[in-house]
């Protein structure tokens, strides 16, 4: 349960940090919460698109914050088998995209993020399709 505990917490966070700049983000944000409440495990998760949007739209954004809590909402996803197989190809994309953020600190969060999401995604290929 502290999975889904911190994650809410970082839909919070999300929420208070677009609050006048991206409405959109804060709506989202606060819609996931309420989606987040009637799910009770990471599987579920994987199974329900809108907690994913909302982080991928984060990263999408291009602020330092938003940035930063969706990335590393998407690695907490990922460590968490939280992520179906089918999204895979749209998290990688977000995670090239991101790579080009004009903040290092975004880009440094980025290729740890990416690095540590390279070897969640082997791991779950590996899983479907066998060695």
């Amino acid at each position: 349960m502290a999975f889904m505990a911190v994650l809410e917490s970082d839909l919070r966070a999300l929420s208070a940090e677009a609050r006048r700049r991206y409405p959109a983000v804060k709506d989202g944000a606060e819609h996931a919460i309420l989606k987040l409440r009637t799910l009770s495990s990471p599987s579920e998760i994987a199974h329900n698109d809108d907690i994913l949007r909302i982080f991928l739209m984060a990263c999408e954004v291009r602020t330092v914050k938003l940035s930063i809590i969706g990335l590393s909402c998407l690695q907490k996803l990922i460590s968490h088998d939280a992520v179906s197989p089918s999204a895979l190809r749209e998290i990688l994309s977000t995670l090239k995209d991101s790579r080009l953020h004009p903040e290092n600190e975004v880009r440094f969060n980025n290729m740890n993020y990416m690095y540590y999401c390279l070897f969640a995604i082997c791991k779950l290929y590996y899983s479907l399709v066998g060695p």
